[in-house]
């Protein structure tokens, strides 16, 4: 049987137009399979160039530099670009804003300056790419883009592994003030200080220094207020042993820290956790320490002030004979305002106990934070006490 020409024409036809809706799948396909990628690729920018530029900004938040927002606008454009992003307005885009606390906008990153009170950076970013088989539906581009906001503050919380070491808050300041970051911990008097053995605080008094933090043993008075079953009451035992005090000094503490207030003159604010510290030389954990954390990266828990007894009875009425353990005993309880990181270079032998290391002023990303008051805020508002800082996505 012949097939006419109308109907192989008509077969063509088909032919033509099931080729036409197959090549459209397939390129739904592969573009919407390139589209998913870039858009998490132009996500990743966004994180990152966000983060990029509220680094410098928490780097510079005391004294900010004069061209501190063309810093931060280059830092923003240079981390996209090593990241695969360039902004040159055509197949790549940025824009940047800074932001307060309360993620308001406060100015155009680029514009010439960097507006009080800014704590981060919002960023949003853009890619455009020619389409491969899309172009024969008459789609011959496709965007993808991204957005992310970074803050910086004070960091809050740190979510374990600190050493069982209160470190005073006098002694970062004047080992920053100084210049000299070596310290050493212990010497003959128990006492924290820098290593050349000069400006060893009198407040908090050196002798209160020879106790070791008590991780079973911490008290938060704002938990206490809100609830005495909250899982954060971390009261789990008074009593004190080498065991636990030598396994913390291996792996730190087992339990999240809260950083308080940290006040000017006594009295002294009470938010945050207060940690009971035990005296004693404690050899074994100092050799557990030195053997296990040498030339490493460590972190440790930063007090303003250490109440007694009688400070705690009077600081908490009411407290004193809760429904969990906590009787405050005779000991004294750490403040912790904050937190510090340094490397551990040196331990002693024979009669001299120390351990001595380089304090690391800056540590970016750890723990939780709250910003501030942000750039130009000035030293009194706690902006720029020398404490840890770190830099987070908010969102």
């Amino acid at each position: 049987m012949n097939t006419s020409k109308e109907e192989r024409g008509q077969a063509i036809v088909l032919v033509v137009f099931a080729l036409i809706a197959l090549l459209a799948i397939t390129g739904l396909a592969i573009d919407g399979g390139r589209l998913y990628q870039k858009r998490r690729e132009v996500q990743n920018v966004a994180d990152a160039t966000a983060l990029a530029g509220t680094r410098l900004l928490a780097t510079q938040r005391c004294e900010p530099g004069a061209d501190l927002d063309g810093m931060v606008a280059t830092e923003i454009v240079d981390f996209a670009a090593q990241n695969g992003l360039e902004h040159d307005l055509m197949t790549g885009r940025i824009w940047a804003w800074y932001v307060n606390k309360d993620e308001t906008r406060l100015g155009v990153v680029g514009a010439g300056n960097v507006p009080n009170g800014t704590t981060g950076i919002e960023v949003a970013t853009i890619i455009t790419e020619t389409t491969t088989f899309m172009r024969i539906t008459g789609q011959e581009d496709m965007s993808a883009s991204g957005a992310a906001t970074a803050m910086f503050g004070p960091i809050l919380q740190a979510g374990g592994g600190m050493l069982p070491i209160g470190f005073p808050v006098q002694s970062v300041e004047d080992i920053i003030d100084s210049g000299t970051m070596e310290f050493e911990m212990f010497d003959g008097s128990g006492a924290i200080c820098r290593a050349d053995g000069v400006d060893c605080p009198s407040d908090p008094s050196a002798q209160s220094q020879r106790g070791w933090l008590n991780f079973n043993y911490i008290y938060n008075n704002q938990i206490h207020i809100n609830s005495y079953s909250s899982p954060l009451n971390r009261v789990i035992s008074t009593n004190f042993s080498n065991a636990d005090l030598k396994y913390w000094g291996e792996f730190g503490c087992p339990h999240p820290l809260f950083a308080g207030t940290r006040g000017g003159l006594p009295p002294y604010l009470l938010d945050g956790d207060f940690i009971v510290g035990d005296p004693g030389a404690r050899e074994s954990t100092r050799a557990t320490i030195c053997e296990t954390h040498m030339n490493k990266t460590v972190y440790l828990p930063v007090f303003d002030y250490i109440y007694e007894r009688a400070e705690m009875r009077a600081a908490f009425p009411g407290n004193n004979e809760p429904p969990n353990p906590l009787k405050f005993p005779n000991a004294h309880f750490y403040h912790i305002v904050g937190f510090m990181a340094a490397r551990l270079e040196f331990c002693g032998s024979g009669n001299n106990k120390t351990i001595g290391g380089t304090f690391l002023y800056a540590v970016i990303g750890q723990g939780q934070i709250q910003p501030g008051d942000g750039i130009g805020s000035g030293s009194g508002s706690g902006s720029c006490d020398p404490l840890m800082v770190g830099v987070t996505l908010w969102k």
